[in-house]
């Protein structure tokens, strides 16, 4: 099978508002060109009757660009390109006469696969090989290698970016050998396995010409002879599974089954050790005597840079014993057969994460940080804040990344799921299930995150969801249990029409939970496990050295400031305890209605109307969660932060396919 696919993305002024809501055609990106190859061959062929073989190859050509539109790109160091840069002002939210970065994206992905069933007596045996590899590129490059900001058309900063910047990571082999034997002892199924997985990645030699803000760059390949531990992963993954016939009459089955599961890897373990990346630093824009949105930052009206060498990557060691992250999954079920058709099943469902990351700055003790006790403005409580010491401020981090032991940093996922199964006299089809799960986390090892790269005791402010450790530093109580419900029906009716519903519940998912604890920049996402979408809603206050308390706070010195010490850089800190306010449940129902028409037996069309929300909910999807000037609407049963997505409102659609 070959298939070219023509993809494009909506106009980015309604999808996407990074850097303020383009104020025109020209402030936004496109995506170009708008098509993919891909490319599938699959091979079966009985051996013997005991034998039967397969093997497949598939090849993805996924190449594309995120452009500018058409005539902004402008030549490097032209007049053009120091002057057609993004502008952003930050008080009308709009941006002007470009879109964001450029990117140019080459990905090929090759895919090998063969293996085989065996079957002889109470044995069917299962063997295979599985193989990826191929490279991903990517190209990002920027008119003026800055982003020009502005607040109420008067010039404030500039982001200045270490563009043009060419990254190139490449898979060499994500290879597993796999041997399943399914063995049946009356009426006990044993299905044991193994599977030895090995992968090997790198970053190829990459090299980018001087930018603005940058010199011209070249650097050598990054292999795991480069850093020991840092690829060519070779591990062991066994895995077992038990069905039991309870009653022998193949209606009663009890399931239980346990495996390990190596995280999923393809470049990410090599980023935080590529010297090519991109990054940014605010930077003061001087301009006083141009505004609104035909200024642009000349070289002169640049402040300073920062202190430290920009767009240069921390010196960073890696322990040779280093070992790539798996979860251990177990499963306890009962499956039950009501009637011919329809099923009902219960499972149990646990998931343990295992040798997550852990950097430790070694250029920061713990002895450098000095306690400050600070008072929650939404409830007048106590929270004790950290400073770093002035002599060890501005130090180049040496950061050592070694695997986190369970006691430091932990996740695991619960889930008690219930369905009933059932397809019905004339074809109609219903489904219903029922989920209730947690996640649990522990993040207080106090790796170093990306922003100010310290092992921060700040960090450590609700950092056990667990209950256990540094409590002192912000009671946790017990994480709540939160319920997804679902069900799905299909109904044949009169003159061949059809007619299906969806009804869903569910918590709306709060995004600021895909990181165990991301205010702290941590470098490496934690499973999103299904079902761990929990909802919760929290209040975050980003400090710094001039921070003031809200007027209105609940605190015994308003207006004050919080923090005069705090010279490390911003924190931020967590105002309420996970778990302690949930996001509203999400209740959805979609009804569509279709018939098929077929024509002398050689042609269908099929007619379709969808309706969307038909109960047109208006739930919160995310809102901005941070404090700022006042308190109200976040205190304890306040209307919380400003929405900035809600679910979209009912909704038809008209859907019309043609076979032939």
């Amino acid at each position: 099978m070959w298939m070219r696919d023509f993809k494009r993305t909506e106009d980015e002024a309604v999808t996407n508002v990074a850097n303020g809501v383009p104020a025109n055609f020209q402030a936004t990106t496109q995506r170009i060109p708008a098509m993919y190859y891909i490319t599938q061959e699959k091979w079966t062929g009985t051996v013997t009757p005991k034998l039967i073989l397969e093997a497949g190859f598939s090849f993805d050509k996924l190449d594309y660009n995120v452009r500018y539109q058409n005539g902004q790109t402008q030549a490097p160091f032209s007049p053009l390109w120091y002057s057609d840069v993004l502008l952003q002002d930050t008080g009308k939210n709009l941006r002007y006469n470009v879109g964001t970065m450029q990117q140019i994206y080459n990905f090929e992905r090759y895919v090998v696969q063969g293996g085989g069933f065996y079957v002889t007596g109470p044995h069917q045996i299962k063997f295979g090989i599985q193989d990826s590899w191929g490279p991903a590129y990517q190209k990002t490059f920027m008119n003026g290698d800055l982003y020009a900001i502005e607040a109420n058309g008067v010039p404030t900063s500039v982001s200045a970016y270490d563009t043009p910047v060419y990254n190139k990571p490449r898979l060499n082999a994500d290879l597993g050998l796999y041997l399943t034997d399914t063995w049946k002892i009356k009426r006990l199924t044993i299905t044991p396995g193994i599977r030895w997985d090995y992968l090997s990645n790198q970053i190829d030699r990459e090299s980018a010409p001087a930018g603005r803000f940058v010199p011209a760059r070249s650097f050598s390949a990054i292999t795991c002879s480069t850093y020991k531990g840092i690829s060519c992963f070779k591990d062991w993954a066994p895995r077992l599974g038990l069905v039991y016939d309870l009653f022998g009459n193949h209606k009663t089955a009890l399931k239980a089954g346990v495996g390990k599961y190596e995280t999923p890897l393809v470049s990410n373990n090599l980023q935080a050790f590529n010297p090519m990346f991109v990054t940014f630093q605010s930077r003061a824009w001087t301009n006083t005597t141009c505004t609104g949105p035909s200024c642009y930052p000349l070289d002169d009206q640049i402040g300073p840079a920062p202190a430290g060498a920009f767009g240069t990557l921390s010196p960073r060691s890696l322990d040779p014993n280093y070992h790539r992250e798996y979860n251990m999954q177990y499963s306890v079920g009962v499956q039950k057969q009501i009637r011919n058709g329809v099923t009902l099943n219960f499972n149990w469902i646990r998931r343990d994460d295992y040798q997550q990351e852990l950097i430790a700055n070694q250029s920061v003790p713990s002895s450098a940080w000095t306690p400050y006790s600070i008072t929650n403005p939404l409830d007048g409580t106590p929270i004790r804040m950290y400073n770093l010491a002035p002599s060890f401020r501005g130090l180049t981090a040496a950061l050592y990344q070694t695997n986190a032991p369970r006691s430091l940093r932990a996740n695991s996922y619960n889930g008690f799921e219930t369905s009933l199964a059932g397809r019905l006299p004339h074809g109609a089809f219903i489904f219903a299930g029922w989920t209730i799960d947690r996640e649990l986390a522990r993040q207080c090892d106090q790796t170093a995150g990306t922003g100010n790269q310290l092992n921060d005791p700040n960090s450590l402010r609700y950092c056990d969801w667990y209950g256990d450790l540094h409590q002192e530093l912000g009671q946790i109580a017990s994480i709540p249990y939160r319920n997804e419900f679902k069900i799905q029906a299909n109904l044949p009716l009169w003159y061949k029409f059809e007619i299906s519903a969806s009804l869903y519940s569910d918590p709306v998912y709060n995004t600021n939970f895909t990181l165990n604890y991301p205010p702290y920049g941590v470098t490496n996402a934690e499973p999103i496990f299904a079902g761990a979408q929990q909802g919760f809603k929290e209040v975050y206050w980003t400090l710094t050295s001039g921070t003031r308390y809200p007027a209105n706070c609940n605190c015994p010195t308003p207006s004050a400031v919080v923090d005069p010490g705090l010279a490390q850089g911003a924190e931020t800190i967590m105002l309420v305890a996970p778990g302690s306010r949930l996001t509203p449940q999400l209740n959805q129902l979609d009804i569509a209605l279709r018939r098929a028409f077929v024509i002398r037996d050689r042609y269908t069309i099929k007619a379709e109307s969808q309706i969307f929300n038909v109960l047109n909910a208006n739930t919160v999807y995310s809102e901005a969660q941070t404090l700022t000037t006042s308190v109200t609407p976040f205190l304890k049963g306040g209307i919380g932060g400003v929405p900035t997505a809600i679910l979209n409102p009912r909704m038809v659609r008209l859907v019309v396919q043609f076979k032939f």
